[in-house]
């Protein structure tokens, strides 16, 4: 089996079929705990197009000030660019990593403001005449480790500071800002609930990755790990729960995967009533490998599908009007 070096971590990612979803473990040094306030919706200005940026030239204050959240609807907070339902409608267009840490994805190449016009432009090219777009920053905000770290939970939990500064910029530009859990010996319904402020939150969604969910003994980056459909039923309920207590806009729940034993007993799983659940291609590799574990998740038609294309590491990568011709069309696209 190929395998490729796990970064600053020790360990070696395991490849399945020529494709493979591994992203380096290792992170930045212990976070500190977020805050709990959480800010309450209120009118925002009306939302741009997909391809605006905010003026270089603005006055600092302008660029410094806590931007609003998203407009109310009949008093309820909207999505960021108006509406309440997510899918059907709308396509999700993101750019995935950690701050300030280019090799976990494109979006740690840059402060999250410079990187949103390369953002932007990318998902412009994904609009249709039933399906508008809207860019999405998909911020690891516990990021898997090679090492046990001082609480043995194999994972760096990123700081609040951290995830108020993609907030700030997303609602510069009227987008979306998604969660994502990597656990390593944690697991997601404890560490979703660590992001429940921000979670409140109309604009703010939640992504989870069972590659990195180890069981006892497992190390990130030298196994592939799994999730239960119990624990992924867990986390959903408790997110449509929070959905519905704050009478929030319908929320994206994303789940990674790219082998079928990432998630046991899928037939188990259930859907949400609030949530836009959506499971993500995220391996990389060949055209045709991609295309089969694409497939593969299409066969399960209660839930949205998503797609990752990896900048580097994929074979001849599929360019959006190639996307856009896939059957069934995805309702995400990352890029890493």
């Amino acid at each position: 089996m190929p395998g490729r070096a796990a970064g600053r971590a020790a360990g070696v990612c395991v490849a399945v079929l020529l494709l493979a979803g591994c992203r380096p473990p290792g992170g930045p040094a212990a976070a500190a705990p977020a805050r709990a306030t959480s800010t309450p919706a209120r009118t925002g200005s009306p939302p741009p197009s997909a391809g605006t940026t905010s003026p270089a030239s603005a006055p600092a204050s302008h660029r410094t000030a806590r931007p609003d959240p998203p407009a109310r609807l009949a008093g309820l907070p909207t999505l960021p660019r108006g509406g309440r339902t997510l899918l059907p409608g709308w396509r999700l267009v993101a750019y995935y990593g950690a701050a300030g840490t280019p090799a976990l994805g494109v979006l740690g190449s840059g402060p999250p403001d410079q990187v949103w016009p390369r953002l932007a432009a990318a998902a412009a090219r994904f609009g249709t005449a039933r399906t508008r777009v809207l860019p999405t920053y998909e911020l690891i905000s516990a990021i898997a480790n090679g090492y046990p770290g001082p609480d043995g939970g194999y994972r760096t939990r990123v700081d609040g500071a951290t995830i108020d500064r993609y907030l700030d910029s997303v609602r510069r530009h009227h987008a979306l800002l998604l969660l994502d859990i990597q656990p390593g010996h944690s697991d997601f319904p404890t560490e979703a609930r660590r992001l429940e402020r921000w979670l409140r939150e109309p604009d703010v969604a939640l992504a989870i990755d069972p590659e990195w969910r180890m069981s006892a003994g497992g190390v990130p980056g030298q196994r592939i790990g799994t999730v239960s459909a119990a624990e992924v039923n867990a986390v959903s309920a408790w997110l449509d729960e929070l959905t519905v207590r704050y009478r929030l806009p319908q929320k994206l729940l994303l789940v990674h995967q790219f082998t079928v034993g990432m998630v046991t007993d899928k037939d188990d799983l259930a859907p949400r009533r609030h949530l836009a659940m959506v499971f993500n291609m995220d391996g990389f590799g060949g055209r045709a490998a991609k295309l089969a574990k694409y497939r593969m998740l299409a066969a399960d038609r209660r839930f949205g599908l998503g797609l990752k294309l990896f900048l580097r590491q994929d074979i001849a990568i599929f360019q959006p009007p190639e996307v856009l011709a896939l059957q069934p069309a995805p309702d995400v696209v990352e890029y890493q």
